[in-house]
């Protein structure tokens, strides 16, 4: 199941051949971007906190043209058709709001046509629904086609500006709060390493990782759905635990920044509920600290102890797993070859990534998936997680 090297240049042939079928000619630009694998820091990017992810494998292809009149066309398992002058009011599939909220970005700072439109396809290996951001692959990788096609300049738009346009994106068209981890690590992302982002500075940097351990991703059968789940309640929650404490500490800007022992003593102005919530985060920054030091030291049992004290947490006080998850985290666990398991991304469903040795087997993933077979009467997909590069250009004719 793991995206190869090789499979690389056929899936940019099949965009083309897709996007010729559709337009009547090649692209103009083919891009690609990786899903991403959040390692640790469970909703601590939009509380100022820092967050260990990945590029994945599996990549989201873009093939894209400019048009010569006002028309926007996208394809990908539906068509959507629009228009300059109306795609901000038309009923379209909710997926097309991605590559259009990333337009609308490029459009209020001056950088596209005001007469021409463009044609734009999607062909992705990036497993939808399973937290795995193919929001952000896709995102990024429509913000990387269209500024190529309209800037006059090739190099005008650093990846800090694709960050940055794909982020607001998200959270004013889209409408979803999400931090900065999705498309950071999707435009940063290195082979074999890590993206460690300081959501308080967004500044991020590079970890390599020593080939003694590897990531295995595990998806759930639940479908994970930002737009559709709690995490808006959540991210609420969080700013009312913020503006609570800051009542009692002042001067604090980020729930992460604060120590464990200030939730301790100072948690009675808060209710039950923000009190938990509060908790998990400074706890789980705190745990990334942790993480990194163990992975500097090659103690990859502290590292995998710390995710698994990550998911425990997830589940008992920020209260976004699923039984699902937490079977399959419990069943990784009882395997040898693997040092801890947690959920990845925003969780209530989605997928579940765990830290396992080299000598991990296929026999021991599948033991795991028989016994979610037998216990929801469904086989969920595994995949060895290959880390790999972010954003990039494909092709140009």
């Amino acid at each position: 199941m793991n995206q190869t090297a090789e499979l690389i240049p056929s899936l940019v042939a099949e965009t083309i051949q897709i996007f010729q079928k559709q337009f009547g000619s090649p692209p103009e630009i083919v891009t690609s971007a990786p899903g991403r694998v959040e390692i640790l820091g469970n909703h601590t990017d939009y509380n100022g906190g820092t967050v260990v992810g990945a590029g994945i494998g599996q990549r989201l292809e873009i093939g894209c043209s400019l048009r010569d009149d006002n028309a926007i066309h996208l394809h990908s398992t539906d068509t959507c058709q629009t228009s300059l002058e109306s795609y901000a009011s038309d009923e379209l599939s909710e997926w097309c709001r991605y590559p259009l909220g990333v337009f609308d970005e490029l459009r209020m700072l001056g950088k596209t046509n005001s007469e021409r439109g463009f044609n734009l396809c999607v062909n992705s290996d990036v497993p939808v629904g399973a937290g795995l951001s193919s929001s952000a692959a896709l995102e990024m990788a429509t913000a990387l086609a269209l500024t190529q096609l309209y800037a006059e300049d090739e190099g005008e738009f650093a990846m800090a500006d694709l960050v940055r346009i794909s982020h607001r994106a998200e959270n004013r068209y889209v409408g979803i709060p999400c931090g900065l981890l999705d498309q950071t690590v999707v435009g940063y992302a290195k082979a074999d390493s890590m993206i460690i982002l300081d959501a308080s500075t967004s500044r991020h940097s590079v970890l390599p990782t020593d080939g003694e351990a590897s990531l295995v991703i595990f998806r759930s059968h639940i479908s994970h759905d930002l737009a559709h789940s709690s995490y808006d309640s959540r991210h609420e929650e969080c700013r009312q635990a913020l503006m609570g404490l800051s009542r009692v500490i002042p001067g604090i800007r980020h729930l992460a920044h604060l120590d464990p022992i200030d939730i301790k003593a100072y948690d009675v102005v808060l209710d039950e509920k923000l009190a938990r919530r509060a908790r998990h985060v400074v706890e789980e920054q705190r745990r990334v600290g942790a993480f990194l030091k163990a992975l500097n030291e090659g103690d990859h049992g502290a590292a995998g102890e710390l995710m698994t004290a990550s998911h425990e947490s997830s589940r008992t006080l920020f209260e976004n797993s699923t039984p699902e998850l937490d079977f399959l985290v419990q069943q990784l666990n009882a395997k040898e070859n693997v040092f801890g398991a947690r959920l990845s991304g925003a969780g209530w469903g989605g997928a579940v990534v765990a830290l396992v040795d080299k000598a991990f087997s296929e026999k021991e993933a599948e033991e795991v998936i028989d016994s979610y077979e037998e216990f929801f009467d469904i086989r969920p997909r595994w995949w060895h997680s290959e880390m790999c590069e972010g954003v990039r250009v494909d092709s140009r004719a």
